[in-house]
């Protein structure tokens, strides 16, 4: 049996470099699309390679995270570093979500039109970031240094927002959650 500490590691690797793949590959496709590089096979390749990241990085994702809290030291939640780590790894695995499922209902016609093709790529590299950032987090919590160091980033203190903008932000999601599977429902011709 393996220690939880050295089975966040390999979780977190697995996460890292899904996502690493994945935010390059939606990169690469955006060059391909937008004509700065000109072949048509590795924008498919990209494409696919972008998606199929996207959904193994999602599927590690809960691994690391719960590896991760088992493994830290005290409730999981001790420091403003984890807080931030939660909160970055829980809004990059929903756009990850957010850009596997509007590719997988809307198929390849989300690529057809650019302006949602930039939306799409603009999301799986979102996704990506955020979880590259909580990977910097996570190096400035174990090792006390990471690769984005040289930004010199907040992660001791952690951001809340004042009840009244959680409270706008909760009803502007759910109020596009709803109105997303109303679309969704209502185009079904069952």
């Amino acid at each position: 049996m393996i220690s939880s500490s050295t089975f966040h590691v390999i979780s977190t690797e697995l996460v890292v470099g899904s996502f690493a793949m994945s935010g390059l590959c939606f990169l690469l496709h955006a060059l391909c699309r937008y004509e700065f590089i000109k072949s048509k096979d590795l924008s498919n390749i990209t494409d696919n390679v972008a998606h199929f990241a996207l959904l193994f990085g999602i599927i590690a994702t809960p691994f690391a995270i719960f590896s991760g809290i088992s493994a830290s030291p005290g409730s999981g939640f001790s420091t403003p570093i984890l807080v931030n780590k939660m909160f970055l790894s829980m809004t990059g695995l929903g756009l990850a979500i957010a850009a596997l499922i509007s590719r997988w209902k809307l198929g390849s016609s989300i690529l057809v039109e650019r302006k949602s093709m930039l939306i799409q790529t603009f999301t799986g590299m979102s996704a990506s970031g955020f979880m590259l950032l909580t990977a910097s987090a996570g190096g400035s919590f174990a090792r006390g240094e990471s690769l984005l160091d040289i930004f010199s980033l907040p992660y001791e203190m952690v951001i809340l927002m004042p009840v009244a903008i959680s409270a706008i932000l909760l009803i502007s999601g759910l109020a596009s959650t709803i109105a997303a599977l109303w679309k969704i429902l209502g185009k079904s011709t069952v």
